[in-house]
């Protein structure tokens, strides 16, 4: 874990993340991260719908639908853009080679050619895996302190069977006092999320910014 907070540190940068609206940050980053946990495999169905539909876009009667997806993972990418610069507090902007004013397919091509368009669609797939590892990380490390938090209580409240082991057949809990034994892994927890939470945001925001915010190739 010394291994993993190091290497957090080293590759983004030290400075700190900014509360934003006066909510306590950890707590914000903890709601931000059960809700990137969901909507980063977001973009994995539209990484293979654009992809998909790029490889045929030769057969010109598909190839309009390449216009509403490419919105879609533009819209998407927006939102993330304006996350990453509420959290980084730097701009964070994105910028698209102009398509033709006319012609559908024509616009087709244009999306294509534009190597904007291919870092979207890499991101796409980087963040599905960096954002749901790095908030699924941070939300189970505060989960798990809960739960051990009241592991005495539920102990109680449950059958037998149910919460006895809480380590594994190695250890088996006879009572309520029993259970109590195991809420300082509540407080391990706690403090691995403590600790961990702003790195592992950043990096995900980070990551965000070095893809979405590169000027346009002209």
């Amino acid at each position: 874990m010394i291994e993993v907070m190091a290497f957090l540190t080293d590759v983004v940068p030290s400075e700190p993340i900014p509360a934003p609206r006066r909510a306590p940050l950890r707590l914000f980053l903890l709601g931000r991260s059960a809700i990137v946990m969901v909507t980063s495999m977001f973009g994995v169905v539209l990484f293979c719908l654009w992809v998909t539909l790029v490889a045929i876009s030769p057969l010109t009667i598909v190839a309009v639908l390449v216009l509403p997806v490419t919105a879609v993972v533009r819209w998407y990418a927006e939102l993330r853009r304006r996350g990453a610069q509420r959290l980084l507090g730097t701009p964070v902007q994105g910028s698209y080679r102009p398509p033709p004013e006319k012609g559908a397919v024509a616009r087709v091509w244009a999306i294509e050619r534009d190597p904007a368009s291919w870092r979207d669609t890499a991101w796409l797939l980087l963040h599905a895996i960096v954002g749901f590892v790095t908030s699924t990380l941070s939300f189970t490390l505060f989960a798990g302190g809960a739960f051990y938090l009241i592991y005495p209580f539920l102990y109680w409240v449950t059958p037998d069977p149910v919460f006895r082991n809480p380590f594994g057949d190695q250890w088996t809990l006879h009572s309520v006092s029993d259970a109590a034994a195991v809420m300082p892994a509540a407080l391990v927890s706690f403090a691995l999320w403590y600790v961990l939470v702003i790195p592992l945001a950043r990096a995900e925001v980070s990551m965000t910014r070095a893809m979405l915010g590169r000027p346009a190739d002209r």
